[in-house]
């Protein structure tokens, strides 16, 4: 008996030791699953294929870290972005705060704080995580960056250029591969560069053509205000006051400005005191330096097409981080509605993790309804400066509008023609020449809204085409421009010639934000993110010629054609013709669904009451459908306005309006916000000898939502006349939203056959989650509760 005892103990020991060690390897592999180091994609340097290896770096560099952080909720951001754009959609320019695009789409608290955690466990500083929770930036030693990201960073030459870089793509611990997404600051191979060209003072200036007689005695040649506002037809606008009142354009710059040298533009062409303000970014002190004349530029031609526009000039240091902060800062701020942008770097050396990094930004921008124009750049199709073909970042990003280069040639002072840019000896810069920029992302897909005659080439290939539009670049047709910096090569006298697409930049934003103010004047919303509209305007006959269509030229590869073009996009201006087109445009006009019933349906007539940022894009039947004789409720149809109904909005909404009908002209609106809970009510009387009571209505669920759990809800309750819940009809969620109208019957005799006499109450209560960008909207419609 006791041998057999030990026995069975021992193998009893054996199987608990073997359990134990399988646990044991278990939990062991399971730690080093998630210790695993992950490397990060589109984060190797391009430059160090072609440069020297100098030797190691020095360990004790300093290097400022700006650490990017993937967004929430992808998925459901390229829904709302198609929403926000889409005129059949009652989500249609119902921008968001800075804030709302925090909580719903940016990094948790949480999770910015276990990265942040991470970085100070290696021994970084943590020096700021931004307001979106997009960006970490962090300040390191070389040799820390070296064991936190296990990677080599090396000292190159490439020609006269000496810079530091990583070897290899920097890796991070699995655990944290779903939460970073770039890490900025590793390198210092490559800056962002000022897309500009000036005139050769020997070369003159062909091409200008006759000018018109608002020339000043003494200012150099080029095109002046008056010459841009009469060649693309802003006059109409700013005759009628239209001069960018009540607007804002942010000035994305690398380098500062002299202050005096916009007073003396502003004054030389009489064009006011618009408020100028700077925004210092990353301890830039805000010196002039040798990128003043591209900051200068983009000031005075803002100022030349919107002349009452405020400006903010950001700036920050010319590094990954001080990139990234400034135009995180534009966004997260919000105070602009238009954005210029004319620094850039070809899409290759930025890296496909910049990229994204700076496309998470870019999108925010355009879910807050900011227009951001970006140049294309001025090495043609060649935009990495030699043999290949690549376009310019940010340009290339889907949310940005990448504005090319045209040679402009006026007649009597109006417009006379284009063609576009492009110089092939021109190899100051690039070896193939100079021009517009334009040609095919190598990063970017085709986005939905690039459709229309000419997008679809001999040359696409599924990704995002550039640029969107253009304008007048050819340093030969140049701009007038006053710049008295000597670090920026500028002479003494101040004005001289300047062209390059970091022109057209901010002749575009300038000239949007005077569209603004016109549509605003229509009561119409503001452009908002542009390539939507200026696409839609292109696909279809106008009542006014929205483009001149540039169809002359080449950008050194891809050919002007007619229509849409890798050269110049859809074409160059005619502004008031596109504010006109805009503002006759149709606005949000819900798209027809077939209903569950195969009832035709029909565009609802859009509503004049408030409406609580509405989400769906419902349709309505032309058919009336009055309820049956003898129902128990009053105005179930809801065509006589709320009473008898009762009727309560947490936020103040009026919750019978005409925005989705299922019948006639109005329906009950339950929703369509964050944080909702808005009710409708109204009291019947049970009757005394029903054998069958029975209630019935329309319903109508839609959601924004991707999740597959019980966010927000439409409930349907009976309640007795203290108030308490008789019983529940209807408990439907966001998951069982279909963009349709669905007819309910329910038999509620035994619910109420103890209150025969007395007075309930039917109520229709919605509520959302607190998210005020992804949510459900509630239709009711065609209530009745009869009796037999």
């Amino acid at each position: 008996m006791q041998r057999k005892f030990l026995n069975r103990l021992g193998v009893a020991v054996v199987v608990l030791v073997v359990v134990g060690v399988s646990f044991l390897s278990i939990r062991l592999i399971a730690q080093a699953r998630q210790d695993q180091r992950i490397p990060i994609d589109g984060q190797t340097v391009p430059l160090i294929k072609h440069a020297q290896l100098l030797g190691a770096a020095n360990g004790d560099q300093q290097l400022n870290l700006s650490i990017g952080l993937h967004p929430r909720n992808q998925q459901e951001l390229e829904n709302l972005l198609r929403n926000l754009y889409d005129p059949r959609s009652l989500m249609y320019h119902h921008f968001l705060t800075p804030q709302e695009f925090a909580d719903e789409f940016g990094p948790t608290p949480e999770q910015q704080q276990r990265v942040a955690a991470y970085l100070r466990q290696q021994g970084l500083t943590v020096t700021g995580i931004a307001p979106n929770g997009l960006l970490i930036d962090a300040n390191a030693t070389i040799a820390q960056a070296e064991t936190t990201f296990q990677v080599t960073i090396n000292n190159y030459q490439l020609g006269s250029h000496t810079f530091y870089a990583n070897a290899g793509a920097p890796t991070i611990p699995s655990s944290f591969s779903s939460l970073i997404a770039s890490i900025g600051g590793l390198d210092n191979s490559v800056k962002l560069h000022p897309l500009l060209h000036r005139l050769n003072p020997e070369g003159g200036k062909p091409g200008l053509g006759k000018r018109s007689s608002h020339a000043q005695p003494n200012a150099q040649s080029g095109f002046k205000p008056a010459d841009l506002v009469a060649a693309y037809d802003s006059g109409p606008l700013q005759q009628a006051g239209v001069l960018g009142n009540n607007q804002t354009v942010a000035v994305f710059e690398l380098d500062g400005y002299q202050s005096s040298d916009i007073t003396q533009y502003l004054q030389t062409y009489n064009l006011g005191s618009p408020s100028i303000s700077n925004v210092l970014v990353d301890g830039f002190n805000g010196s002039a330096g040798q990128g003043a004349i591209e900051v200068e530029l983009d000031i005075e031609v803002v100022a030349a097409m919107a002349p009452k526009a405020t400006q903010i000039v950001y700036e920050g240091p010319n590094t990954t981080q001080g990139v990234n902060d400034t135009y995180n800062k534009i966004v997260t701020d919000n105070k602009a509605q238009v954005t210029t942008i004319s620094w850039g770097e070809c899409e290759t050396a930025s890296g496909a993790a910049e990229l994204q990094t700076l496309d998470t930004i870019f999108k925010q921008g355009a879910a807050q309804g900011i227009a951001m124009f970006a140049a294309s750049g001025d090495s043609g199709a060649y935009d990495c400066n030699d043999t290949n073909l690549a376009v310019d970042s940010p340009a290339g990003d889907p949310y940005i509008t990448g504005v090319g280069g045209t040679n402009l040639q006026v007649n009597n002072g109006a417009y006379g023609s284009e063609s576009v840019w492009s110089n092939p000896s021109d190899t100051q810069r690039s070896p193939q020449g100079a021009g517009g920029g334009g040609g095919l992302s190598n990063t970017f897909k085709e986005p939905s809204w690039q459709t229309g005659p000419g997008v679809q080439n001999q040359y696409s290939n599924g990704n995002r085409e550039v640029p969107d539009v253009s304008a007048d670049a050819d340093p030969a047709t140049g701009y007038s421009v006053y710049c008295t910096v000597s670090a920026a090569g500028c002479p003494s006298a101040g004005w001289i010639v300047v062209g390059g697409t970091s022109a057209a930049a901010p002749f575009w934003a300038g000239s949007t934000a005077s569209i603004n103010e016109y549509l605003q004047k229509q009561g119409k919303s503001r452009v908002g993110f542009a390539n939507p509209v200026l696409y839609s305007l292109a696909s279809a006959q106008q009542q006014f010629s929205p483009f001149h269509d540039v169809s002359s030229g080449n950008n050194l590869y891809y050919p002007a054609t007619a229509n849409y073009d890798l050269a110049s996009g859809l074409g160059s201006p005619d502004v008031y013709n596109i504010a006109r087109d805009i503002a006759g445009g149709s606005g949000p006009t819900p798209s027809p669904t077939a209903s569950p019933t195969g009832t035709p349906v029909a565009t609802p007539t859009a509503t004049s009451t408030p409406a609580p940022n509405p989400t769906a894009n419902p349709t309505n039947t032309p058919v009336p459908q009055p309820p049956p004789s003898g129902s128990l409720i009053q105005n179930g149809d809801f065509e006589q306005g709320i009473d008898p109904w009762q009727e309560t909005s947490g936020s103040g909404y009026e919750i019978v309006n005409t925005t989705n009908p299922h019948s006639g002209q109005y329906s009950a609106d339950l929703c369509g916000y964050g944080s909702c809970d808005d009710s409708i009510a109204q009291n019947f009387t049970v009757p005394a000898n029903a054998s069958t009571i029975t209630v019935s209505y329309w319903w109508y669920g839609y959601t924004t939502r991707t999740s597959h759990m019980c966010r927000d809800a439409l409930t349907v309750t009976l309640l007795d006349s203290s108030g308490r819940a008789i019983g529940t009809l209807q408990h439907s969620c966001n998951t069982n939203a279909t963009n349709s109208w669905q007819h309910v019957s329910f038999d509620v005799t035994s619910k109420l056959s103890s209150h025969a006499r007395q007075t309930v109450t039917l109520l229709f209560n919605g509520k959302t989650a607190s998210s005020f960008l992804v949510t459900s909207e509630f239709f009711v419609d065609d209530v009745a509760v009869s009796g037999s």
